[in-house]
């Protein structure tokens, strides 16, 4: 994969956030007419395609973050849409399962879905 500027200009945003982006998001932290919304989704795809970033979506939206060497997945609440990292403990069941079947993983991702606590105690649940 070359590294053109645009695409360093997305990878950097990425690396400086702490919480994962939309492809929105992201043109709007660039400064304006750098490139448009679909030179971004075309970065983030092929980012994730590399394994440099993982993604998780909501409510047809995906949300891009750096992948690490100990990477982080999310919990998001449906209704506020607040998102909370959370460490990943899928590795070494994921490898097992991929020497059963002879399968060489890339990345993966996890996101779980509810409500936290705010929203618990907002709509009674």
């Amino acid at each position: 994969m070359r590294m053109t500027n645009q695409r360093k200009m997305i990878l950097t945003l990425l690396k400086k956030s702490h919480m994962p982006k939309s492809a929105e998001m992201i043109l709007a932290d660039l400064p304006d007419h750098t490139m448009n919304l679909s030179t971004v989704y075309r970065t983030l795809d092929t980012f994730f395609v590399e394994g440099l970033v993982s993604k998780s979506t909501m409510k047809n939206t995906s949300y891009y973050y750096m992948t690490h060497q100990d990477h982080h997945h999310y919990m998001i609440c449906i209704h506020c849409q607040k998102m909370y990292e959370m460490d990943c403990h899928l590795d070494d069941i994921a490898e097992s399962v991929a020497k059963d079947h002879h399968f060489k993983i890339t990345h993966h991702d996890m996101t779980v879905y509810g409500y936290c606590e705010s929203c618990q105690k907002e709509l009674n649940l």
